[in-house]
């Protein structure tokens, strides 16, 4: 008999006994198995359910303490603002506009418009958009207080108007209304806006006198907002003048129904779930007692009526049961029941003394079980048809298959397999000696011939993985800290590593040098180049002398090294002063920085003479100066900007990128870069990057 057909016998029977045996194990063990999975399911469920839903509570809880930390950052940064304007001397300012000026549309700022998260609560319970202003904030005086004899706060509060604006922006909508109040009656408040009950005084507001009382910064409780009525907690924290005395008090609120309990709760069961928050607050006796809210339909606050989702836990024993079940622990869970239905609790601890609480009804624990048993109980019927056609199937497939491969040659296919194995063990000497005299010798030809080419790949992987591992330690970690400006770099390369640089040097503790290099070319030979320019500069800058004098010597040494190679390399280099607001730069080559001036809406450049380092040893560079003022906007840039070329073959140009500053003027340096770098990438489309793209934003605050 011949040796396909012994092969063709074997690989049947080997095929079809060991499947008829499975078969016929599979269908009495699916049978026994399905009765102890139904029982087992139920408890390994419900168990998965339980974990859920507690992962859901202290993931929310800890996603509403990463909004809680943001919004206290944001106020202290206020408040040490407050204490700075309250501190500094008297001086003219713009057209302000105070509570009533909101009120009629005549007398209002112009931007006024319906704002999408501040709406006001008629007794009905119907929203109406309040009319804010984003671009100027409100002033409001206390019952009895005289305009004249406040002018001095007044005025001081205005220069204010910038910070609530910067820190507005970076909260988003997490804050609701951003203000300030003396103790003299000014209040100040952001966005802009009217609408303040007759007789309203900061100052005897709870979050005024709990920062008075405490001295520190603190949340309080839910609280009606008195010029909308939607729910906000108000966190507060008290400012001082310089002689330590106390000035008022500044606060942020922010919107319950948005920020704390609007979120979706992940879990495919949450629209049978009910989410609280609970805390603790202090009544008029002094006893401590504790609240719960719940997100309903109403957004307001009103203690007389449990449907608005605030109420007393003495006014539901539910409650009671979970205040004395949590004790100290930050997290956890228990079963009892809420509304006299049995249900599953779950808590997490936001920051100490209010808690995030998750009530599920005991029964959806139960659903998935049942329609597991359910699904398994017809999965073995079914599987009991479907193993006899399956046999039926093999049989036809084995057949076929053992009669196509049985004549194959085994041994030179398990060679095959051997190469292959010792090349996925990294043996890149491995090569295929077998022949079969036929197409199949392409294989065995492939195979060799690749092998030394895979191992030359991956050792160049690796080394320009290194490579870029190395240039990018060479860029600076984070943006510097320098007082009066703000300043943000970036740097994007075309290939694994570039050929562009940036760097930040701090010279003294009131002077910061900042340098933008592009080295002619990119790739592993700029790269290198870059790190070269990179160790001279950071040398020489630590060393007394000028600007002109440290670039003069950076030059002649780097040209020693890149005069017999034709390469070079453009530099920029300028350094900041924070005492006189100066800037000193010099040019090697690199296009002129771009400085925009937002009050006169003007470009200027930082021009000056000076050729590339590497060219000429003997150059002597020229240093400039000149003042800068307030909102000055500075980019420093290489040609990967506006050389950059879209699928039209259209370069993105200078003027484009102007527009862009100017109208995002207002922006952080961080905002800037990035608003940037968005607009690069939309116009270069599906472009390859051609060139390094790098820059540097520094804004005068």
């Amino acid at each position: 008999m011949k040796l396909q057909w012994k092969s063709f016998i074997i690989l049947l029977l080997a095929s079809l006994i060991p499947m008829m045996l499975v078969t016929s194990f599979t269908q009495k063990a699916s049978i026994e198995l399905g009765a102890a999975i139904s029982d087992q399911t139920q408890d390994a469920l419900t168990e998965t359910v339980r974990r859920e839903i507690v992962s859901a509570t202290e993931n929310y809880a800890m996603i509403t303490l990463g909004a809680k930390s943001s919004v206290e950052f944001a106020l202290q940064l206020l408040a040490k603002e407050a204490a700075e304007v309250l501190n500094s001397p008297v001086s003219e300012t713009e057209k302000l506009y105070f509570a009533h000026d909101f009120d009629q549309i005549e007398s209002a700022p112009a931007d006024l418009a319906p704002s999408e998260i501040h709406f006001k609560i008629g007794d009905d319970g119907k929203q109406t958009k309040r009319l804010v202003s984003f671009e100027q904030p409100s002033f409001l005086l206390a019952p009895g207080v005289v305009r004249d004899e406040v002018k001095d706060d007044i005025v001081r509060l205005s220069g204010l108007a910038p910070a609530l604006r910067r820190i507005a922006g970076g909260l988003e909508q997490r804050g609701f209304w951003i203000y300030t109040s003396l103790e003299s009656g000014v209040h100040i408040s952001y966005p802009g806006h009217g609408g303040y009950p007759p007789g309203y005084d900061p100052r005897q507001r709870p979050w005024y006198i709990r920062a008075k009382n405490e001295q520190t910064l603190n949340w309080g409780t839910p609280i009606a907002d008195p010029t909308t009525n939607q729910l906000t907690f108000s966190l507060s924290a008290p400012i001082y003048d310089a002689d330590g005395t106390f000035a008022g008090v500044s606060a942020i609120d922010v919107l319950i129904p948005d920020v704390l309990l609007a979120s979706e709760i992940s879990s495919q069961w949450s629209n049978k779930m009910q989410s609280f928050l609970l805390g603790q607050s202090d009544k008029a006796n002094g006893k401590q007692h504790h609240w719960v809210l719940s997100k309903t339909s109403k957004n307001r606050l009103d203690n007389t009526n449990n449907e608005t989702g605030m109420f007393w836990v003495e006014d539901q024993q539910d409650f009671v049961i979970l205040i004395d079940n949590i004790g100290s622990e930050k997290s956890g869970s228990l079963e009892m029941q809420y509304k006299g239905v049995d249900s599953f609790w779950s808590y997490a601890e936001v920051f100490p003394g209010l808690y995030f609480v998750i009530v599920a009804p005991t029964s959806i624990l139960m659903e998935l079980p049942e329609a597991v048993g359910k699904r398994f109980s017809e999965y073995t019927q079914t599987l009991k048809v479907v193993s006899a056609l399956a046999v039926i199937l093999v049989v036809f497939v084995i057949a076929g298959l053992a009669f196509l491969f049985s004549r194959s040659n085994t041994r030179n296919i398990i060679g095959i397999a051997d190469g292959f194995k010792r090349l996925e063990q990294g043996d890149y000497s491995a090569r295929l000696g077998i022949r079969f005299n036929d197409e199949r010798d392409l294989i065995v030809d492939t195979f060799n011939r690749i092998v030394p080419k895979m191992e030359e790949h991956l050792r160049m992987s690796r080394a320009l993985g290194i490579a870029k591992e190395v240039q990018q330690s060479l860029l600076p970690a984070e943006n510097p800290m320098l007082s009066g400006y703000d300043i943000a770099g970036t740097s994007v390369y075309c290939e694994e590593t570039g050929g562009d640089y940036y760097d930040f040097i701090r010279i003294s503790d009131d002077r910061l040098a900042v340098v933008v290099g592009d080295v002619s070319g990119h790739g592993v030979s700029s790269a290198l180049l870059m790190a070269t320019a990179r160790g001279l500069v950071m040398l020489r800058a630590s060393m007394p002398g000028p600007a002109a004098s440290i670039i003069n010597d950076v030059n002649k040494h780097l040209s020693h090294d890149t005069s017999h190679t034709g390469n070079f390399m453009t530099f920029f280099y300028c350094e900041l002063t924070t005492e006189k607001h100066e800037i000193r730069w010099v040019r090697a080559g690199h296009d002129p920085a771009l400085i925009y001036d937002p009050t006169s809406d003007e470009f200027t450049e930082l021009k000056g003479t000076g050729v590339a380092f590497g060219l000429d040893y003997t150059f002597e560079y020229e240093e400039f100066e000149r003042t800068l003022s307030a909102n000055q906007i500075i980019l420093i840039g290489t040609d990967g900007i506006w050389e950059m070329r879209n699928n039209g073959d259209e370069m993105f140009g200078k003027e484009r990128l102007k527009t862009i500053i100017r109208q995002n003027s207002t922006c952080t340096s961080k905002e800037l870069l990035r608003i940037i770098t968005t607009s690069l990438n939309e116009f270069r489309g599906n472009m390859i990057l051609e060139d390094d793209v790098t820059m540097v934003v520094v804004k005068v605050v």
